[in-house]
C-alpha cells in the first residue's frame, strides 16, 4: 500500500512528531491498523 499525504495532513503529521509523542504513537497505530485490514476499523470514528 502507497501512503499518500495532503500537504496540509502532512504538516500536522511533523507538528505531532515535535509536540506529543502519545498522539503520534496513536496516529501511526491507526495507520498501521488500516494498512493491515483496509477494509475494517477499529470502531471509534
Amino acid at each position: 500500500m502507497i501512503l499518500s499525504w495532503a500537504d496540509h495532513a502532512w504538516n500536522d503529521y511533523l507538528y505531532w512528531q515535535k509536540t506529543d509523542k502519545k498522539i503520534l504513537k496513536r496516529i501511526n497505530l491507526l495507520i498501521e491498523n488500516i494498512k493491515r485490514h483496509p477494509f475494517e476499523g477499529s470502531g471509534n470514528p
